[in-house]
């Protein structure tokens, strides 16, 4: 379980996104917290590991105490943040990110937008504690999952191509196997795959060889296991 603390100067507004978070699967809220100094006591008893940070607090801003995350070394700099806020300006956005928030969610917002990213956060999580070793493809894929709904929409045919290829493949595929199947470039098979893996759609697996690298798999989620003869390590 992802252990979610809600940091809001308005109890109702923690109350109600606590409830959105106690929604997802994978994810508990430890604890409703309405200022920077009840934040800061919370965190050694608490243990987050994710924070939805509001910026408005009546005693420090939240970037300040985004900063002090970041800075205060081993236990705390290792908590995540999604900052959740009503300032659009262009400053704090900024500040947001170089502080390190894993994304920046402006009120008012619904079940779904904050679903959406929770979801993302959630398989990024994932994909790094699977992950030995880093090449290319695989940072490519934990950015675009850090990135989540902001990202320009891919093309809806492409997309649902892609989803009806494995749901009717009765077997894991790699992103070149769906490229040769689709006719498309590895590239956009892979950018497409991460997008339905992001949206849970879809599994992901390690097939190890011999030799070499270990290569990603895919299956859909509706799809029974198979029995394969290969060696493979699931990351779902």
């Amino acid at each position: 379980m992802i252990r979610t603390l809600v940091v809001d100067d308005d109890f109702r507004v923690a109350s109600v996104h606590a409830a959105y978070v106690e929604k997802v699967p994978g994810f508990e809220v430890v604890g409703q917290v309405h200022s920077a100094q009840a934040l800061v006591a919370s965190l050694a008893t608490l243990k987050p590991d994710l924070v939805l940070l509001d910026l408005y607090l009546p005693d420090q801003h939240g970037l300040d105490i985004l900063k002090r995350l970041r800075q205060a070394g081993p236990g705390t700099n290792n908590i995540d943040v999604i900052v959740i806020t009503a300032a659009s300006d262009a400053a704090s956005v900024r500040s947001a990110m170089q502080c390190g928030a894993f994304h920046y969610l402006l009120k008012p917002f619904g079940f779904q937008a904050l679903h959406e990213r929770l979801i993302a956060y959630q398989g990024m999580r994932r994909q790094l504690v699977s992950l030995q070793q880093a090449d290319q493809p695989s940072v490519d894929r934990l950015y675009s999952m850090m990135s989540g709904p902001g990202r320009s929409e891919p093309k809806s045919h492409t997309l649902e191509a892609v989803e009806e290829l494995l749901a009717t493949a009765g077997d894991w595929l790699s992103a070149n196997e769906v490229a040769t199947r689709l006719g498309t470039s590895r590239a956009t098979s892979q950018r497409y795959l991460s997008r339905l893996e992001l949206a849970g759609k879809v599994s992901v697996a390690l097939r190890y060889g011999a030799t070499g690298r270990p290569e990603h798999l895919y299956r859909h989620q509706a799809t029974e296991l198979p029995q394969t003869g290969g060696a493979l390590s699931s990351s779902s």
